[in-house]
């Protein structure tokens, strides 16, 4: 039931991090992989390691709030593996800034990347999903903080990906007809690359890492989330064993959001 033997899976974000578990275990569940990532060359490495194991995937960079470089992602995709069958998109960007200190241009970007790049990429898979009429099967990486405050200096963030989520629900529903179903991942506090280095620019920049996230308690399971939870998520909303699920947005996040 998790067998994805035959398709082709673009994944965003897949350099490293969460992105980068989900291009492994979509490749192991049999899928031809494009690892799409801004970061070009550790893109070619992730693709290089999934080959290395017997998979098929090609790299391609690219910056997905650019409206030319996601068709040509998709393009890439279709000349290498024939078809556009499924679509994790990760790629994100989570810098940390007050609320009353942001600039318009910091502001801007955020949304550039998570909103705007967020539309271009799952507006594209959508055309390429119902031109090969075979329906589809997409997953957004949203958040649980477009859910919940879960950290300060984090509004940017978390208001792109409260529109990530909505999104995610007005695709399913506008092309359930075509079969091609839309649903959200909302991670937790996750230990990746990008994490870290988020935590460590906020220390720099003297902001108190701080937020009900912290709190003692506030996470049942009582340990951050690793990629391989994320992107056992995504396999299984990709696989036919979700074939009558959509619109739905699945916390992964240790009971946060419950707690």
């Amino acid at each position: 039931m998790y067998a994805l033997t035959g398709k082709t899976a673009v994944v965003t974000g897949a350099a490293r991090g969460i992105g980068k578990a989900v291009a492994n275990l979509l490749s192991a569940a049999g899928a031809n992989v494009l690892v799409a990532d801004i970061l070009a060359g550790n893109a070619e490495e992730s693709a290089a390691e999934i080959r290395r194991d017997g998979g098929q995937a090609l790299a391609c960079g690219v910056d997905i709030s650019e409206e030319s470089e996601v068709k040509r992602m998709y393009e890439v995709a279709q000349s290498q593996f024939k078809s556009v069958d499924i679509l994790v998109h990760s790629a994100a960007m989570f810098p940390k800034y007050p609320l009353l200190d942001i600039t318009v241009e910091q502001w801007d970007r955020i949304q550039a990347v998570n909103l705007r790049g967020t539309m271009l990429v799952m507006r594209e898979a959508i055309r390429h999903m119902r031109a090969g009429g075979k329906g589809g099967a997409i997953v957004n990486i949203s958040s649980v903080s477009g859910e919940r405050e879960v950290v300060f200096h984090n509004a940017a963030y978390g208001a792109s990906k409260a529109g990530t989520t909505n999104l995610t629900r007005v695709a399913a529903l506008e092309f359930g007809s075509d079969q091609i179903r839309v649903n959200a991942v909302l991670p937790g506090g996750t230990a990746t690359e990008g994490a870290r280095e988020a935590s460590e620019a906020m220390k720099k920049a003297g902001m108190e890492l701080k937020g009900p996230m912290m709190h003692p308690g506030r996470v049942p399971l009582g340990a951050m989330g690793s990629p391989e939870d994320i992107a056992a998520a995504c396999l299984f909303l990709v696989s036919p064993a979700a074939r009558y699920i959509t619109g739905q947005c699945l916390a992964v996040d240790g009971g946060f959001l419950v707690s």
